[in-house]
């Protein structure tokens, strides 16, 4: 009577039909095997500047770009990596399947068709953000997305074989894992294991572009549209007139924002374009600074987005490591997090040349020739402003000790 009680709590499976669960072994297999590339691909991305992954075919269909984007991390973790932690899972569980110690004969059908539901969604919401977000997509993530689509389907398959249908077999599946609880567990057991490890130790060799070690500040803009960070109600305001492709800007710029940050409560930094590029400002008349134009329309752009300072720093910080020449602003636009669509079709449209054409026009007002160019009450500092004017402006004694937050 005991057996006969048993075997209605669980679903029967036909024998011959098991090759769904081989077929599913086979495929996560291929599953891990396209994360393991995904996965170098992701590593090799941030830490080489001169890899090519194969399947950087054009600016729509480009595996760097998406491991470029911050959509390709997931709780501090490559989404790749946790790709091979679920499917050493379904790799296991499938395989557990096929052995001769199964929890029971239909064991572990609905687990799997559960399981496969979960990672079908999962490619659902990545392959929407590649294609509305970031603007491009990967090859190799796709080709996840269509393994994920065939393991669902072989799930189905091999949950539909059972007396009682393919929710029963979940509903089967759960009633055999809490009547034998040992082997689930200790599955359960290894997979919180590895999740805690990942979270805990995975090198964090990715990260966003931009200054990491600059303070962060308040920011906003002004009524006639000019951006600004540091103290929302600022006793001393410094105007800064620069161009993106200038070294000796990057470097008083970096100069100006820790000063900033050590008076934050006090001193307000204020934006102004002057790009040294004669695209767009009249008074250099030969070609000079030639994509410094397009990085200052780049940045409004960004701003258009409530991210100006964060393409501001990364446009900077990026030419530490690379020429001008070599900056790939749209993929700067996919490392902060922007729409590509609207941010593309804003700077293909010229929309902000006006406001970089204001900026310019007042500085040419003041007579300005080269950049960087502060000023602080219309009192002209070039090159970089020194600690002591500041801290004179600002009604302190010399040499006074400013501690950092």
């Amino acid at each position: 009577m005991k057996k006969a009680r048993r075997s209605k709590s669980v679903s029967k499976v036909v024998p011959e039909r098991r090759w769904a669960l081989a077929l599913m072994a086979l495929l996560a297999f291929v599953g891990l095997a396209v994360s393991a590339e995904l996965t170098h691909i992701h590593y090799r991305t941030h830490t080489d500047p001169t890899f090519r992954s194969v399947c950087a075919v054009s600016a729509k269909v480009n595996c760097e770009t998406v491991a470029q984007s911050p959509y390709s991390v997931f709780l501090g973790v490559p989404v790749s990596v946790w790709g091979l932690l679920g499917y050493s899972v379904l790799a296991l569980l499938s395989l557990w399947g096929l052995s001769a110690k199964r929890l029971h004969r239909g064991w572990p059908r609905g687990a799997l068709l559960a399981l496969t539901a979960v990672f079908c969604l999962v490619s659902a919401i990545l392959g929407t953000i590649s294609v509305t977000k970031i603007d491009s997509i990967c090859l190799f993530c796709f080709s996840t997305y269509g393994i994920n689509a065939a393991l669902l389907v072989l799930a189905f398959l091999a949950a539909a074989r059972t007396e009682s249908g393919p929710l029963m077999a979940v509903m089967g599946d759960l009633r055999a894992a809490a009547q034998r609880p040992v082997g689930p567990a200790l599955l359960c057991l290894a997979g919180l294991c590895s999740v805690a490890a990942l979270l805990i130790a995975y090198p964090q060799y990715f990260h966003n572009v931009g200054w990491n070690d600059l303070p962060r500040l308040v920011s906003g803009s002004t009524e006639e549209g000019h951006h600004w960070i540091g103290a929302t109600k600022p006793k001393l305001i410094i105007e800064e007139f620069s161009d993106y492709e200038c070294p000796h800007c990057r470097k008083a710029h970096k100069q100006v924002r820790d000063l900033s940050a050590r008076y934050r409560d006090q001193v307000r930094l204020m934006h102004r374009h002057f790009p040294l590029d004669n695209a767009c400002n009249p008074i250099i008349p030969t070609p000079f600074h030639e994509r410094a134009c397009e990085f200052a329309l780049a940045a409004e752009c960004a701003a258009e987005q409530g991210k100006f300072w964060e393409m501001n720093d990364a446009l900077f910080s990026v030419q530490e490591a690379i020429k001008a020449k070599d900056v790939d602003i749209r993929r700067l636009c996919v490392q902060i997090g922007l729409d590509s669509p609207r941010f593309n079709t804003c700077l293909e449209s010229g929309a902000m040349k006006g406001k970089v054409a204001s900026d310019i026009a007042d500085g040419s007002a003041h007579g300005l020739s080269g950049t960087p160019t502060f000023y602080i009450n219309d009192e002209p500092f070039v090159g970089f402003v020194p600690q002591e004017i500041l801290e004179a402006r600002l009604g302190k004694p010399p040499g006074a000790s400013v501690s950092r937050p």
